[in-house]
């Protein structure tokens, strides 16, 4: 949330503690991270077993639910960049 925007709150007597980024959205925000790395991990393991029969679907999903993720986080941590390129690697290393 903006400053001003907040200072208007403020003025105002309107709640907006929760829209800080050390509130509600924040860690719902933090939240969405470990649920994309933890996801991110999963399908990564279900490309690498040889029993995976829908590795494209399967791949699709994973890339736009960390899209999603990472538009509605603003970005992505150290811990679910690296989930992320492990996805890409186990991804690219499939389609050889």
């Amino acid at each position: 949330m903006r400053e001003s925007t907040g200072k208007k709150y403020r003025d105002f007597q309107i709640p907006c503690d929760w829209m800080m980024d050390s509130g509600l959205i924040g860690q719902m925000k933090v939240s969405s991270l470990r649920l994309a790395k933890e996801y991110m991990k999963r399908v990564s393991k279900e490309l690498q077993s040889s029993e995976c029969w829908r590795e494209d679907n399967l791949m699709l999903q994973g890339v736009r639910f960390a899209y999603r993720v990472h538009q509605f986080a603003g970005g992505f941590d150290a811990e679910t960049i690296q989930a992320f390129e492990e996805l890409k690697k186990v991804g690219l290393s499939s389609h050889k």
